[in-house]
């Protein structure tokens, strides 16, 4: 998914380097291992302690995962893992863009389609459909990671105001981009604008609440 992660992290959905050969390079591989390295040294404890049960409950199986020794020790894995991410995405891309390889092969993906009452090529309802079948499989395989017995010591009144605190930031942040970047997005084109800020928002908060967590234990 990194290729779109670009969308996510510039704030603009429209900047698609990421989908060409050498943006692979460029863009691709330097993004992931950042997302990597922010995830398990920064998000990955707050995520744990502060998401619903169903979630923290899974995610702390893998708490105690040193990403920095295991990176160390297998980085040609990590790295060819992301290549081989980065090109299945393209493979995918290539169903379900305009300008596709095989949507200008295929002219069954360059009809139209009517689909509740709206009209559409057919490439564009492959995104949809790749997204419905997607997601679902996405939580099927992280419903069967075992739940671990631990309970979380937060309340759900500290998760609340933890997310309110991600919201609110992530607003700010949107504001703030509107004011000194604005784009012109088109539909849900601003889902990955809106995606982004909360991406922002969750890393400001985290942070801010490590700060005051390590002040309140001085």
């Amino acid at each position: 998914m990194v290729p779109d992660f670009l969308y996510f992290t510039l704030l603009d959905p429209y900047f698609n380097a990421g989908h060409l050969w050498w943006g692979i390079f460029v863009y691709d591989i330097p993004l992931s291992l950042l997302l990597a390295f922010l995830y398990h040294n920064v998000v990955r404890q707050a995520l744990i302690a502060y998401s619903p049960k169903w979630i923290s409950g899974r995610l702390r199986l893998f708490g105690n995962f040193n990403w920095n020794t295991y990176f160390r020790q297998h980085y040609l894995v990590v790295i060819s893992s992301v290549i081989i991410g980065v090109l299945s995405h393209l493979f995918l891309d290539a169903f379900t863009h305009g300008e596709g390889v095989f949507v200008e092969l295929l002219p069954a993906l360059q009809g139209d389609v009517t689909v509740l009452h709206h009209q559409m090529k057919m490439w564009y309802l492959m995104q949809y459909i790749s997204s419905i079948v997607g997601l679902p499989l996405l939580l099927y395989f992280f419903l069967k990671i075992p739940m671990t017995k631990k309970v979380s010591r937060m309340v759900t009144q500290q998760k609340a105001g933890f997310w309110l605190l991600v919201v609110v930031a992530s607003i700010m942040i949107l504001l703030g981009n509107e004011y000194l970047h604005h784009i012109n997005c088109k539909g849900l084109d601003y889902l990955a604008v809106a995606m982004g800020g909360l991406f922002y928002g969750l890393i400001v908060v985290v942070l801010w609440y490590y700060r005051y967590s390590s002040r309140s234990t001085r």
